[in-house]
């Protein structure tokens, strides 16, 4: 399942990294959307790393998620402000777990 279209609508619940973090936090198996101008959903994110290595400019990062079903490690918007809004690793994901936004 794609990133949820209305995270924007749930309540902030924390940040990481200097981002917020919107939706169900409940480690391990709920960790919540990531991000707000580059939002990844840590949920439905399958570790596979293709934003990290498409993406320009270096916005992902590794973070760990130790017990998440889906992976032991999610790509995480570290330098969110850094990104041009190419669109690359939305595009590339094959979960859609990513939503950019421009605000």
């Amino acid at each position: 399942m794609p990133i949820d279209p209305e995270f924007m609508n749930k309540s902030t619940v924390g940040e990481h990294n200097g981002h917020k973090i919107r939706g169900e936090v409940k480690p391990p198996l709920k960790l919540g959307v990531h991000g707000t101008s580059v939002a990844v959903d840590h949920d439905v994110c399958n570790g596979d790393g293709i934003c990290i290595s498409v993406c320009p400019v270096g916005v992902f990062d590794w973070v760990d998620s130790p017990g998440h079903p889906l992976s032991d490690r999610k790509s995480d918007p570290v330098n969110e402000p850094a990104c041009v809004f190419c669109r690359a690793c939305e595009a590339q994901c094959p979960v859609q777990a990513i939503k950019i936004t421009e605000i």
